[in-house]
């Protein structure tokens, strides 16, 4: 019989497991209680990553870093800003010539010299970037500054970034963590024809050898919130059919995991405390997750997908149109009126990233996340766990459903049904 120490030990370890899939560099400044766990069990953290996921776990002094491999595009996942809008190109400019400019500078800098040192950076790479020139490109300067922060490489000692953000005249200085800068980047490029060929090159979500292969097939249940059979190759299918049961027993040891396995395919279900975690991003509590659970909710309600016998129901663009239009306006306007910040967000931003959520988390399919992009669109089969207590009039916005469904999904930087995504894939 299992102790209550051992149920802890347990628990401690898998807790930690979730919040390295979910954040992959953690430092003692941004998540102390969640870093002294992981160098508490970093022996059997790095163990059971290598062997159950292929994945490398660097625990340093001040901060531990994951460095994952094999999938790439499937589970990529753009930067946001504060606002929840995506970085732009020129954003990922400047936070890759911020690293550069950051592995040399000295323990602490102000952002002006900084802003010079980017700018000797660009010029260097022949790139047109000078993060002194206008407003414009000084916030897209301090986005990728402010993300910096976030993952612990740099934290500002003296005055805030958006004050420079706002004026350039607002000097900010900035403590650098040189270890954790150079930890950013998991896997540094090197030579390739283009960054397509880079990224081909870093996939390998279907190796030909039976250990590489199952050790694959434990990494896409984990990074992705629903894996569908049909999605699959052939030879996955396969793999799936005969190792699926030995792969959800070693998710479930390493993240305390539980499993659905159903004809159209798995997903991972996350324990309760995983939302406390943060790592679960679907169903959540801000404007997008709650628009994103009422419209499945509504659309399970009219289109029934548990009851067709396909792994997805299309959803007619007016009906798609209707329901968004009903729970932003609506329902979720009267709930975001009744909470403390008066901001109510922007419909067609809402609807867009309502959208875009439940393609990433597996629940829908669709082109394109554009608020006003309606066409194309499938009410896929795992949305059916979702389905709240029947109701009539959705489309006018009448009985509206509960926002209080269960998690369920993957712990993975993908942005899964379950997943905290980090900021990115690694």
């Amino acid at each position: 019989m299992t102790s209550n120490e051992d149920i802890a030990l347990i628990g401690e370890r898998q807790a930690a497991a979730r919040r390295l899939l979910a954040d992959p560099l953690i430092t003692a400044r941004t998540h102390p209680d969640d870093f002294a766990v992981v160098r508490s069990h970093s022996d059997w953290l790095i163990q059971r990553f290598r062997r159950v996921l292929g994945y490398d776990l660097t625990v340093a002094a001040d901060h531990a870093r994951l460095a994952k491999t094999g999938l790439v595009g499937p589970v990529a996942r753009p930067l946001t800003r504060h606002s929840g809008a995506q970085f732009s190109p020129r954003t990922y400019g400047h936070l890759a010539l911020c690293l550069a400019a950051l592995v040399e500078a000295p323990r602490s800098v102000t952002v002006s010299r900084l802003a010079a040192d980017v700018h000797a950076a660009a010029v260097e790479a022949g790139l047109d970037f000078d993060p002194r020139d206008r407003m414009g490109e000084r916030r897209a300067f301090i986005a990728a500054l402010g993300h910096l922060a976030s993952w612990g490489a740099v934290t500002p000692s003296e005055g805030a970034l958006r004050d420079h953000a706002a004026d350039s005249g607002a000097d900010v200085r900035l403590t650098v963590h040189s270890e954790v800068v150079r930890r950013v980047v998991a896997h540094p490029p090197h030579s390739t024809a283009d960054a397509a060929d880079f990224v081909r090159g870093m996939e390998a979500d279907d190796p030909a050898g039976d250990l590489a292969g199952e050790v694959a097939l434990r990494r896409m249940l984990a990074e992705t919130a629903v894996v569908y059979r049909d999605d699959l190759t052939p030879r996955q299918r396969d793999r799936l059919a005969h190792h699926q049961w030995r792969a959800v027993a070693e998710l479930a040891e390493l993240l305390g995991c539980d499993a659905e396995i159903r004809a159209e395919g798995i997903a991972l279900i996350m324990p309760d405390e995983a939302d406390a975690e943060r790592a679960v991003a679907f169903p959540s509590g801000d404007p997008a997750g709650q628009a994103a659970l009422l419209l499945v909710e509504r659309l399970i309600a009219l289109l029934r997908p548990g009851t067709v016998p396909a792994a997805g129901v299309p959803v007619p663009a007016g009906v798609l149109a209707g329901e968004l239009r009903a729970v932003i306006d609506d329902g979720a306007q009267r709930r975001w009126g009744r909470a403390a910040v008066s901001h109510v967000p922007d419909p067609d931003d809402i609807a867009a990233r309502a959208l875009r959520l439940l393609r990433d988390t597996g629940l829908m399919r669709g082109p394109g996340t554009q608020g006003g992009d309606h066409e194309g669109w499938t009410l896929l089969a795992a949305a059916a766990r979702y389905g709240g207590r029947p109701f009539h009039g959705a489309a006018n916005g009448a009985d509206a459903p509960t926002a209080d469904a269960g998690a369920a999904g993957s712990a993975g930087g993908s942005g899964a049904a379950v997943d905290a995504a980090s900021g990115g894939r690694e």
